[in-house]
């Protein structure tokens, strides 16, 4: 699946969100730059609800399918618990980590009028919280 740069060779990424959208594409860039990927997904709806290990599963399948190595991790990243098995998964399965990419995120499609608080805390909670736990646990790996 490498380009002819192949600029990423032999490094390990993780993209949270990767299961769709803008994550979907990082990963597969990255993964055609010969990078190792961690494709993070919680499968959840359009909407924010529901998980579904399929869309990481398929971006998998796909970096695999070209010749990458990839790997599926459905935690929540918004979780301690699922921040620190993300980075876990990185370098349990491929011995390092070297980028993480944070891109899980969800809006509701309403307007700010009629955007209840329960909807607004669960797009905080993604948007802050699950870019701030994965991040804290890379560095935590990093500066180890």
């Amino acid at each position: 699946m490498t380009s002819d740069s192949g600029i990423c060779e032999g490094r390990v990424v993780v993209v949270t969100g990767a299961g769709r959208g803008l994550g979907r594409a990082h990963a597969l860039a990255f993964a055609a730059e010969g990078a190792k990927v961690v494709v993070n997904d919680l499968g959840a709806g359009p909407d924010g609800a529901g998980t579904s290990a399929g869309p990481a599963r398929r971006v998998v399948e796909e970096i695999v399918a070209a010749g990458g190595e990839a790997v599926a991790h459905g935690g929540d990243i918004a979780s301690a618990r699922g921040a620190q098995s993300l980075v876990a998964a990185a370098v349990e399965t491929f011995g390092r980590l070297d980028t993480l990419v944070n891109n899980a995120g969800f809006l509701r499609d309403r307007m700010l009028v009629n955007l209840d608080e329960d909807d607004w805390d669960a797009v905080v909670r993604v948007h802050l919280k699950g870019h701030f736990l994965p991040l804290r646990q890379a560095a935590r790996y990093w500066r180890a």
